[in-house]
């Protein structure tokens, strides 16, 4: 299968959408509060990436099977949650994003520019999940 760059960075802006959407979301039906900030910063935080991989977009093709492993396993969230658990959901899925940006890292590892700028998302992600779990929720 031959790929493109775009194809590449489409899997990567779906999956900020998906994530960007699926925070805001569940901020509008969170019960808690404290869920519901904390899941709209997430929403920003996936904005953010999302504009910087528009941004990104070319045309470059590559020669490789891909396949990226996701956040399909990464967790669900409920209206009904704790903060704690929307936490542990938002760790999981920052994580597999993370692991999803490294796999596109690998793939351009012969070409420094792309190669730095998804490992930087990569790192971007886990530094997010380890900011999520630094995170005081009130009253606990």
């Amino acid at each position: 299968m031959r790929l493109t760059i775009n194809d590449i960075l489409d899997v990567a802006i779906k999956s900020e959408e998906s994530s960007c959407q699926f925070y805001k979301e569940m901020a509008g039906r969170a019960k808690n509060p404290a869920s519901a900030n904390i899941l709209a910063k997430l929403a920003q935080d996936e904005q953010e990436h999302l504009d910087y991989l528009l941004w990104l977009k070319s045309g470059e093709p590559i020669n490789e099977e891909v396949y990226f492993d996701g956040l399909e396993e990464a967790g669900s969230l409920d209206p009904a949650m704790t903060p704690k658990e929307v936490l542990a959901v938002a760790i999981q899925r920052e994580n597999a994003a993370a692991q999803m940006y490294r796999q596109m890292a690998e793939i351009f590892k012969a070409q420094a520019d792309k190669h730095f700028i998804f490992e930087r998302m990569a790192r971007d992600e886990e530094h997010h999940a380890e900011a999520i779990a630094k995170i005081e929720i009130p009253g606990e």
